[in-house]
C-alpha cells in the first residue's frame, strides 16, 4: 500500500470571467443611451458592468483598474449631484 500512486484532484466550476461590460460610459461615468449616445441623466456605472473602454479586448489586470478609476469618477459625480439636490 506504500507504493501506491497519490491522486490530487479539485473540483472545476466554469465562471464568466469580464464580460466586457453590458453600459456604455462616457469618463465621467454616465451611463450611455444606446443610440443617441447621451447620458442618462443621474445614471452612473463602474467596474465590470461597462464596456466600450477598450473596443472588443482587453489587457490583463486592467479590470481592476478600471473599477478604480471609474468607481472614484462615479462617486465624485454621485457626490457632485447630492450636493446639488441640497441647494435646490
Amino acid at each position: 500500500a506504500d507504493d501506491a500512486a497519490q491522486y490530487f484532484w479539485a473540483v472545476v466550476t466554469p465562471s464568466v470571467h469580464y464580460t466586457m461590460g453590458g453600459l456604455r460610459i462616457d469618463k465621467h461615468a454616465r451611463v450611455l443611451r444606446g443610440t443617441s449616445q447621451s447620458p442618462i441623466p443621474r445614471l452612473l456605472a463602474a467596474g465590470e458592468i461597462t464596456g466600450g473602454l477598450h473596443g472588443a479586448n482587453r489587457l490583463a489586470g486592467n479590470s481592476l483598474l478600471e473599477c478604480v478609476v471609474f468607481g472614484r469618477e462615479a462617486g465624485r459625480a454621485a457626490a457632485a449631484m447630492a450636493a446639488a439636490d441640497l441647494v435646490q
